[in-house]
């Protein structure tokens, strides 16, 4: 039986600098690291390459990350795509383009892509059967929203270095690495309804029984979580800085989507938010002196951090200290958490139907032509939708008739 060292290549003559390497590339040690230079059938390639990138190795430079197009199509590694195309998600995140979660989620997707496919597979020979298999080695326990995630951001990797000039075309993905249908979508969403026992909204009567229940910062959240459809991230980041407590206006565009975002404080949730920064501890930390809400420890209640291996840490007290108080009050309910109220914030507002008014205040992303021509919206709309948030949750009730 044929062993790979009777199958590897003598050197082409004597004074090749290059040393053929069992994974079919030419190789040679530069600094005590081996560098890889191009493919055993084409050693002319791998020479030009290697004196093309000599100097650069010698210098302590990597040159396959400061000359991008050095990197041909013929010996591009899926490692070395991913590599590459991480390096670029890893700038933006740092720039603000893009969240550090998002690159977080960028990372694991193409670390499992490279332990599916494995470390020296041609991007460019990466087909549609490759696709289908790995899409085939999906855990079972992904719903449609995780399979849609993880197939857009290993095709945003191939599109990224076909548009790199790191591949000669966009890869065949085939018809079965597509994300799931709307029509799966939907399925799926009815399906873990009647799971969970019913959607995933509060009714008035259950807000009423929490906030009764809380104290401090998080009651001042599920105020703000009602109030204006604030999520466990944008609590997490409550500042003075864009919060005028006086003048009872909250006014930020909304990081997630760069989209601004303003909305008028009712007067329980002023008073809720002084009480807790009248509790609040000193900052562990100076850069969170401004914060609104910290805990005992004097750290903000929600935070993210990058692990070493560039994975995001997520520390979430927001819905951690929020499901403890569900599952007293006797209203939990599966993956209906914190954020939940503003998914009841978004369903109320809507019967305002001034759906603009209730996007400006969500922070949401609006992609029609009339977005680009509104310069503005007026205060009013705002508070009209606010107003009829709070008479849901504290209706008037009614007296009796005088005899």
């Amino acid at each position: 039986m044929a062993t790979v060292s009777d199958t590897k290549p003598a050197k082409p003559y004597q004074e090749f600098p290059l040393t053929a390497h069992q994974n079919g590339q030419w190789c040679k040690k530069i600094k005590g690291k081996v560098w890889f230079f191009g493919v055993w059938s084409d050693p002319d390639a791998a020479l030009r390459k290697y004196l093309d990138e000599v100097h650069e190795i010698q210098a302590g430079r990597d040159p396959r990350k400061t000359v991008v197009a050095r990197l041909s199509s013929s010996e591009l590694s899926v490692s070395d795509m991913c590599g590459l195309f991480l390096e670029r998600q890893e700038a933006k995140s740092e720039s603000g383009e893009i969240t550090k979660r998002h690159f977080s989620d960028c990372l694991k997707s193409c670390r499992r892509l490279i332990d599916h496919i494995g470390n020296f597979h041609r991007a460019n020979a990466v087909g549609a059967a490759d696709f289908k298999a790995y899409r085939k080695s999906f855990p079972s326990t992904w719903g449609p929203s995780m399979v849609s995630g993880e197939i857009q951001r290993i095709r945003s990797a191939f599109k990224w270095a076909y548009e790199s000039d790191l591949l000669p075309a966009i890869p065949n993905f085939g018809p079965d690495f597509r994300k799931p249908s709307k029509t799966v979508n939907r399925r799926d969403q009815q399906q873990r309804a009647a799971e969970r026992g019913g959607k995933l909204d509060f009714t008035s009567e259950e807000i009423q029984k929490l906030l009764e229940a809380s104290s401090g910062w998080l009651h001042a959240c599920i105020l703000l979580g009602i109030n204006g459809g604030m999520g466990n991230a944008d609590c997490g980041r409550l500042s003075t800085t864009f919060l005028n407590l006086d003048s009872g206006w909250y006014d930020l565009a909304r990081e997630k989507t760069g989209i601004p975002r303003r909305f008028q404080l009712w007067p329980e949730t002023i008073d809720a938010i002084r009480a807790a920064m009248r509790q609040r501890p000193i900052a562990k930390n100076d850069t969170d002196d401004p914060l609104c809400f910290l805990t005992s420890h004097g750290l903000p209640i929600w935070w993210q951090a990058s692990k070493p291996n560039g994975e995001v840490y997520l520390c979430d007290n927001v819905n951690k200290a929020f499901s403890k108080l569900v599952t007293k009050c006797s209203v939990d309910r599966s993956q209906r958490g914190f954020y939940s109220l503003r998914r009841t914030f978004e369903t109320v507002a809507g019967a305002t139907k001034d759906q603009v008014a209730v996007d400006y205040i969500m922070g949401h992303a609006d992609a029609s032509m009339a977005a680009v021509y509104r310069q503005g919206i007026e205060d009013q709309r705002l508070i009209d939708v606010g107003q009829h948030v709070h008479a849901w949750l504290y209706p008037v009730k009614e007296t009796a008739a005088a005899e």
